[in-house]
């Protein structure tokens, strides 16, 4: 009987009959050289691309992958779609559409203090603190628009900031990374303020971490596929925000962009509609 085809890690041997040896496979190639930057060239290239963007008017897919918060308010939809209005130093808007009859899920707003969302379907206008983190008993509760901000517009490294530079290189999959690490004053000591990602492939932001006091993570963002118009900045049209303390993980798809156009403040307002009920989030003996 006329043997099989050979497996690829089994080989025979001219000349004897049964013998056999063991061929090991090529190892995978190793990483290309990164490209090289110094700290400097590093913190001039991200504080470019925070100071290119200082309007933005999108309009995005969100998926919630996990976690209560998102997928609580969207668990009927697989996907949302959103308007995304947001403008330095700190406004943003999110409205949430209901996908084919276009019907608002949820909007709210921010100032970077204050947040307000109105749910249509529930009649309730809540307010609170822009940073406030809580698991609330209930998925809404726990809805932000300011993350979403912190994720599209990026501040500069201030002069009173301290950035330090380290290489991170990972196996699976093969990848080298520069990182910044940004430190802020707390009291007489520091502690990191973020953390910024940069493949060396090209240098494009990959990764941003966001810390709160005493080394709290509170956002790990995730980009991919920049690109720009012609003439304009570029911009990551693909978004992953992880929020480990509010247990949610947010894809949010760039479909639509306009970079630096002015927008009205007036858009960034929202007033509690007639006969909605009002919900004060995160004051003792509020009602959840």
């Amino acid at each position: 009987m006329a043997a099989g085809p050979c497996s690829g890690s089994v080989a025979v041997v001219p000349g004897g009959a049964g013998r056999t040896r063991k061929v090991t496979p090529p190892a995978s190639a190793p990483p290309k050289p990164g490209l090289l930057a110094s700290r400097q060239q590093l913190v001039e290239r991200y504080d470019r691309q925070a100071e290119s963007v200082r309007t933005l008017h999108a309009t995005v897919r969100l998926k919630a992958e996990t976690g209560s918060a998102f997928a609580g308010v969207i668990k009927e939809y697989r996907q949302i779609t959103a308007i995304v209005l947001a403008a330095q130093p700190s406004s943003v808007r999110v409205v949430g559409q209901a996908p084919v009859v276009g019907a608002d899920i949820f909007d709210m707003v921010s100032d970077g203090k204050t947040f307000r969302m109105y749910v249509p379907s529930k009649k309730r206008f809540l307010v609170g603190p822009a940073r406030l983190e809580q698991a609330g008993k209930k998925a809404i509760e726990n809805l932000r628009p300011q993350p979403i901000f912190d994720a599209l517009l990026w501040p500069r490294i201030g002069p009173e900031e301290t950035a330090v530079l380290e290489q991170e290189f990972e196996e699976q999959p093969p990848e080298q990374d520069y990182v910044l690490t940004v430190l802020r004053r707390a009291g007489e000591a520091f502690e990191v303020d973020r953390r910024i990602w940069f493949d060396r492939a090209d240098l494009d932001v990959s990764r941003i971490e966001i810390f709160g006091p005493g080394g709290r993570l509170e956002s790990d963002i995730r980009y991919g596929a920049w690109s720009g118009e012609s003439g304009g900045p570029e911009f990551p049209r693909r978004i992953v925000l992880r929020r480990p303390n509010e247990d949610y993980r947010l894809e949010i798809d760039v479909t639509r962009l306009t970079l630096n156009q002015p927008i009205p403040p007036e858009r960034f307002e929202l007033e509690q509609p007639a006969g909605s009920e009002l919900v004060k989030v995160g004051e003792s003996g509020g009602k959840p």
